[in-house]
């Protein structure tokens, strides 16, 4: 115990006193003799400029409120006073200059913001070290910065130094490594690459869970982060449920009237509207391909020879031909036309195509008078688009006749044709035109506020509704 009153005694005070036994019970139980030495506690001492603290301070409650010029203001005439006082390369320097990155940031100069953040890292890396905690908050503050920028792998890169730094001076089981996590999803989600993202996502929610709880805030904001990305990626019904999540934890945690636990419930409406939408889309896309097999059926039933020339062309045809000629030996087939032999013509398709005409003409189907024009069945590639648009064979000669007198009236082919007024093209794909002129979901939705500025910047890619078969 007496050597533990001499340690205090020489840490604390200073005073370095002789190695015996005192009695500590009487009056006066140290002489002025057993003082050794005077030691020196503090080699230097720390300014402390109040007018600067306060400046500080109130800058804080300005930007809180949204008033960026007012706190621009403070931070700067803080920052004047501070480099005056303790010089440039001070931790209250590099705080002013975190704030004022903050403004510039909100305020949409990044430039402006990534510059007094580099001052920032320059100083804490001097001041304090490249182990400590703020030099790697510094690297992720960059990072987000440069992300606004565009440049992402940049970005990345210095995501990279802050998770190793706070690896060296915090460990990799650690609340800010979590945090990391998630801005790096937020970096690869609007790259697109999503995989990516989900496995940071995924990482972050498992530490968070394993060291603060299931039932912790930060938790949740993991769970709605997931929910973004999963609505991003279309998966509606998953957004659903980790929003849920979400408000069950909110809930318990701030109570059901708390700002962010109505906005995760807006989320749950939107996620789970958007759920039911897609699922009247499937079930519409269904139910159009069904009826379109049914035309497609009737057709085939309705002309028995026309069926026996697809049998005979998928047998005999292989798959080295093209449509154009299997189209081309089909209509012989049925309406008794000869294929010329030549180069490029299937051998096996012609004589599968003579084998049904002759067939044809024994049984007294569609036999064709000398100089008396027979209307010819539906080509393959019209038959085909039948089937995948639901259309008629009515509707396209309609269409086609449509374009025959467009182009009778003077319509010149290097003019630009109205996409509303064409027929849908026959490769299934929309032209130009038609899909700059359709209207982008997405965007149009008014998506609820998120769990803060941080995470809102995850909805910015909607996933993009597919373009509707024409009816």
């Amino acid at each position: 115990m007496m050597m533990d009153i001499m340690a205090i005694l020489t840490l604390k005070v200073g005073i370095t006193i002789a190695a015996r036994k005192y009695d500590l019970d009487s009056a006066s139980p140290f002489q002025t003799a057993d003082i050794l030495n005077l030691q020196p506690v503090v080699k230097h001492s720390v300014p402390v400029c109040s007018e600067a603290k306060d400046l500080v301070e109130t800058g804080k409650v300005q930007l809180a409120e949204g008033m960026l010029t007012e706190a621009y203001t403070l931070f700067s005439e803080a920052f004047s006073i501070l480099q005056q006082v303790t010089g440039p390369m001070h931790r209250e320097v590099a705080n002013c200059c975190r704030y004022l990155a903050m403004v510039l940031y909100h305020a949409g100069d990044m430039a402006g913001a990534i510059m007094q953040q580099h001052k920032e890292l320059i100083i804490n890396e001097r001041c304090l070290g490249l182990d400590h905690p703020d030099t790697a908050h510094s690297y992720g503050n960059m990072a987000l910065f440069y992300h606004g920028l565009n440049q992402t792998e940049l970005a990345l890169r210095h995501m990279s130094r802050a998770l190793l730094l706070l690896s060296l001076s915090s460990g990799p089981d650690h609340p800010d490594v979590a945090a990391t996590f998630i801005n790096v999803a937020m970096m690869y989600q609007d790259i697109g690459k999503m995989n990516t993202a989900l496995r940071y996502l995924q990482e972050a929610l498992k530490k968070n869970e394993r060291l603060l709880g299931e039932e912790h805030i930060q938790t949740a904001v993991c769970y709605h982060a997931l929910a973004i990305a999963f609505n991003c990626m279309g998966a509606f019904k998953l957004s659903h449920q980790h929003e849920k999540k979400t408000y069950e934890i909110l809930v318990k945690q701030l109570g059901e009237e708390d700002s962010r636990t109505r906005d995760s419930q807006n989320w749950m409406k939107t996620f789970k509207m958007r759920e039911i939408q897609l699922n009247a889309q499937k079930q519409k896309g269904q139910a159009l391909n069904a009826a379109s097999a049914q035309k497609a059926i009737d057709i085939l039933k309705s002309n028995p020879d026309l069926m026996h020339a697809f049998q005979a062309a998928a047998a005999a045809g292989g798959s080295g031909s093209s449509g154009a000629s299997a189209s081309k030996s089909l209509n012989a087939a049925v309406i008794g036309d000869a294929v010329p032999r030549g180069r490029g013509i299937d051998e096996r398709a012609a004589r599968a195509a003579a084998e049904v005409r002759k067939k044809a003409a024994a049984r007294g189907l569609l036999i064709r008078p000398h100089g008396v024009p027979v209307q010819a069945f539906p080509p393959l590639t019209q038959l085909l688009n039948i089937i995948n648009s639901g259309m008629t064979p009515d509707a396209v000669d309609n269409d086609e006749a449509e374009a025959a007198k467009k182009e009778a009236n003077g319509h010149q082919g290097n003019e630009p044709a109205d996409s509303k007024n064409e027929p849908p093209p026959k490769s299934g794909k929309e032209p130009a035109d038609a899909k700059s002129e359709q209207p982008k979901s997405g965007k149009d939705d008014q998506a609820p506020v998120g769990l803060g500025k941080g995470l809102a910047s995850l909805d910015g890619k909607k996933q993009k509704t597919k373009p509707k078969v024409a009816a």
